[in-house]
């Protein structure tokens, strides 16, 4: 079977996000979960929500138990096979209707996966959805990209990125008066036969403010305990091209 774009994608991706400190950002939402949570140590159970290929969640087995839950195969073939992904239990199923044969200790999403969410419906589902599998006391705790970082970074530009053994163009439009953000991504990715394969694919991502996005949590109960701006113990400041938020439920 032919590779399609998310096939590449997936196998990409590490390479594409290798500016990432994962071990930095794992051990950052350790300490938000330590603050937070009402949970002793901030509890035993962990499930990553849009886990991707699970280059985070691998920090977390030292305390954690962790679930990392995904929609797309391919990244889950790619989370388990790398090392430390023997450890974690991998789940394929959509973020917005998942079911956990437990109730987690807490929650994280990621790298903007709820950006991803374009349907607030579908949103209220993922926050109602982590609500009940959530144990007392614990915590979901999520990024989100800000507004300034679609309207001036990203923006409508183009973008481009030439790696060793493939090419990646990025064509970008955000609508401020939808908040919606369209990345239009082609690789060029070269074959056995020393042919260059073109694969093209479309990443949709909608901007929600904090308001937005506490109203929606806090209709399936949840409370907003902390905002931070990227990796920082401080509140955000209007320059923040991502901030973090931590959710509660009451014990």
């Amino acid at each position: 079977m032919d590779d399609t774009f998310y096939d590449i994608l997936a196998r990409r991706y590490d390479v594409i996000q290798s500016d990432m400190d994962t071990r930095k950002w794992a051990s950052y939402i350790k300490d938000l979960i330590k603050k937070h949570s009402k949970i002793e140590g901030g509890g035993k159970s962990l499930c990553d929500l849009g886990c991707g290929t699970g280059s985070v969640d691998v920090h977390f087995t030292d305390i954690f138990e962790v679930t990392g839950i995904d929609n797309a195969e391919e990244m889950l073939i790619e989370a388990a096979s790398r090392e430390g992904g023997e450890d974690i239990i991998w789940s394929l199923q959509d973020i917005t209707d998942f079911e956990i044969p437990f109730k987690a200790d807490c929650f994280v999403s990621l790298l903007d996966t709820l950006d991803h969410i374009t349907d607030p419906e579908a949103l209220e589902k993922v926050f109602a959805n982590v609500y009940e599998n959530l144990n007392p006391g614990g915590v979901f705790v999520f990024d989100v990209i800000t507004e300034k970082h679609l309207a001036e970074t990203f923006a409508d530009n183009v973008f481009f990125c030439d790696y060793d053994e493939f090419t990646l163009l990025w064509a970008n439009e955000y609508d401020e008066e939808t908040g919606f953000n369209t990345a239009n991504l082609t690789f060029f990715e070269e074959a056995e036969d020393g042919l260059y394969r073109r694969y093209d694919g479309e990443l949709v991502e909608r901007f929600y403010s904090v308001d937005e996005l506490e109203a929606i949590a806090g209709k399936a109960g949840f409370k907003l305990l902390g905002l931070y701006g990227e990796l920082s113990d401080k509140a955000p400041s209007e320059t923040e091209e991502r901030i973090f938020m931590v959710m509660g439920k009451d014990i």
